[in-house]
């Protein structure tokens, strides 16, 4: 294995998670540079995660030479021309989820990226920080038989600050993108159809939804999912009904039942493991440019996760279902 240059484009909260993963594994990632616009965040990057080199902008980054790839932590609405710039300058890239803030703006941004002939991922990194990596695996096998359903439950009183509250959308492109993305690890077939509907509550302070749900097909698996920002009963909980037993998990554990009786497993990368979920999923990229496979969490890949987000938001709007065709949007 190879030891890859890194470069972190934007200092925000979320690279905080992105340095503490990354500092944790030196045989593989060597972060040697960071860029951002706000001098106290540059500063901080150096100061608490020492960072060599900081810069103010893209463009100073990409005047020092000596790192492969870029971990892309912007807030989602400038993200598209944070990569058009590192895509034509032959980086590869891991991006902050959501992938962008519409299904037309990832389909570019994937195009960009192929078309400069660079590797895209998404720090999609619930695959493994909640359970649904083990939850996965035990439905591969054959743990609880052919997969009838799913219902998911993410309920808490929450009040986001900055940038997001700004945004138009909320809770489904803060957390859905999170679930939606899972649904489709638990599930072999892709997505057919969504039904949902939105509120946005006046207990929390932000301009877009609070509160969404969602009914998704999977073609004859169906999946039931509520989210809100705004509930006073806080529960979070994934339950998956098998022909030959049932899955309920968690963050930090999944519990499965069946006719033999009951067992559970803890994940490893929940709570504190969280820095190094996102490892994972940069780990995938680097793996993905040494074999010349494509990472699991490729942006073509991600397209299907954002296409469900999509037609969440198009749904609500027209108070109708919207169909998706081979997991994406017609």
């Amino acid at each position: 294995m190879s030891v890859h240059q890194i470069a972190v484009v934007g200092c925000g909260n979320v690279s905080a998670m992105h340095f503490d993963g990354f500092h944790a594994h030196p045989e593989r990632v060597r972060v040697v540079a960071a860029c951002d616009p706000l001098a106290e965040r540059r500063a901080w990057a150096e100061q608490e995660h020492g960072v060599p080199r900081t810069f103010s902008s893209i463009g100073e980054l990409l005047g020092f030479d000596g790192w492969d790839v870029a971990v892309v932590c912007t807030p989602s609405e400038v993200r598209e021309p944070a990569v058009d710039q590192l895509a034509a300058a032959g980086k590869h890239i891991l991006t902050e989820k959501p992938l962008a803030d519409s299904y037309a703006e990832a389909v570019r941004i994937v195009q960009r990226c192929e078309d400069a002939g660079v590797l895209l991922a998404v720090n999609q990194n619930f695959r493994d920080h909640y359970a649904f990596g083990l939850a996965a695996r035990l439905i591969a096998d054959g743990e609880i038989g052919t997969v009838r359903g799913v219902s998911q439950l993410d309920l808490a009183f929450r009040q986001d600050r900055g940038w997001r509250i700004k945004q138009p959308r909320h809770a489904l492109s803060v957390m859905g993108v999170h679930w939606l993305d899972g649904f489709r690890q638990l599930i072999p077939a892709d997505a057919t159809q969504v039904l949902a509907r939105t509120f946005s509550s006046p207990a929390i302070d932000c301009v877009g939804e609070t509160d969404a749900f969602v009914h998704v097909d999977f073609g004859e698996v169906p999946v039931s999912y509520v989210q809100s920002f705004s509930s006073r009963v806080p529960v979070t909980q994934t339950v998956v009904v098998g022909e030959k037993g049932s899955l309920k998990f968690g963050y930090e554990s999944l519990t499965r039942v069946n006719g033999a009786g009951t067992d559970q497993w803890d994940n490893p990368y929940a709570g504190p493991g969280k820095p190094e979920s996102a490892f994972r999923s940069l780990d995938r990229l680097l793996t993905a440019l040494e074999t010349g496979q494509p990472p699991s969490n490729s942006g073509r890949d991600n397209l299907k996760t954002i296409a469900l987000l999509e037609a969440a938001y198009a749904s609500a709007d027209q108070k109708q279902p919207v169909e998706l065709s081979g997991g994406l949007l017609r």
